[in-house]
């Protein structure tokens, strides 16, 4: 990771103003977990450290390049706990770094055209599920299934081609690369679900975000889908929808309560967090598998501190659970 970070440096050198802004960038920080699952998938099986590095650090440059841009579509203040991009610099710039952002990513892996080919695809993805969340904005009848589609193109898709491009970049046999990016895929759904409910239970300490910003936007997520499949919930969390005012999960805690919607939606980001698992089957226990498989238990880790956090009922009886509820991926 030090040599990720080390090559993300040398290749965003560039003359002021951007040089600033890069160097601001790279400082915010963040998990890492992109470069991380390029790192783990790429090592399981011999291969080009070279190639591990560059194709790491393309995408963390991506992800940050999408979330100069998403900040900027969102009219986001904070990114990790500090003031946006978009913020200290305003719009334009945002964007233009953003774009500075992905043309450097893609310096990376024009020497690796399988690579070049998932990142590119994973990046279309990307825009497609930004855009379908863009303009379901305030609308309650979206499905579990357009949710899904939403979050593997936003967040899932990304995570997938990074688990595919280690593969694709070592000694792995190709009939094994395809059940790592499945792997990929899951771990990156429960991911977004994670963050989505996030949003509702967690400040900017916590979350490096302010709480409720998706709420506040009217962005439908599974935990507001809980809250619209009750038929008690429903009518109100409609007419606040109707009116579009910003929501707050505030205006919704009792609501919250009594659906249980947040431990639900757990459950859901821990099933897939189970099918992401199902997937290193195939691949032999080394301490690179073994570190995956602690990546999916951090996961599960928020998903059980999720599950319980929901608080008791306000109401007696078992409140209605729409059979659509929890998302399937098809």
């Amino acid at each position: 990771m030090a040599l990720v970070e080390k090559r993300m440096r040398e290749i965003l050198r560039c003359p002021p103003p951007l040089q600033a802004i890069a160097e601001y960038i790279l400082s915010l920080g963040g998990k890492r977990i992109r470069p991380l699952l390029v790192l783990l998938c790429s090592g399981i099986y011999p291969g080009s450290q070279a190639a591990r590095i560059d194709i790491a650090a393309a995408a963390e440059l991506i992800h940050t390049a999408s979330l100069l841009h998403d900040d900027v579509v969102d009219a986001a203040s904070l990114r990790r706990g500090r003031p946006s991009v978009n913020r200290r610099w305003g719009n334009s710039t945002s964007v233009l770094a953003g774009d500075f952002l992905f043309a450097r990513a893609f310096s990376l892996l024009c020497t690796y055209p399988q690579a070049l080919d998932a990142m590119a695809e994973a990046v279309a993805a990307m825009s497609e599920g930004e855009l379908l969340q863009l303009h379901s904005h305030f609308n309650p009848d979206i499905t579990p299934e357009t949710y899904v589609r939403s979050i593997i193109g936003k967040t899932a898709s990304l995570l997938a081609a990074c688990c595919q491009c280690g593969g694709l970049v070592s000694a792995m046999p190709a009939a094994k690369i395809p059940a790592l990016r499945d792997f990929g895929l899951h771990l990156g759904i429960a991911y977004q679900i994670i963050d989505d409910i996030s949003d509702y239970a967690l400040g900017h300490d916590e979350s490096g975000k302010p709480r409720g910003n998706d709420l506040k936007h009217g962005i439908i997520t599974l935990p507001l889908m809980h809250l619209l499949a009750n038929p008690r919930s429903r009518g109100r969390v409609l007419e606040l929808l109707r009116q579009k005012r910003q929501l707050a999960p505030e205006m919704l805690a009792g609501e919250l309560r009594e659906t249980g919607a947040l431990a639900k939606s757990a459950r859901a980001a821990s099933r897939y967090i189970q099918q992401a698992l199902g997937k290193l089957a195939v691949f032999p226990d080394t301490q690179q598998v073994r570190a995956l498989k602690n990546l999916a238990a951090w996961l599960q880790e928020k998903c059980d501190r999720f599950s319980q956090d929901s608080g008791p009922p306000q109401h007696p009886g078992q409140p209605a659970e729409h059979p659509g509820a929890q998302p399937r991926l098809r």
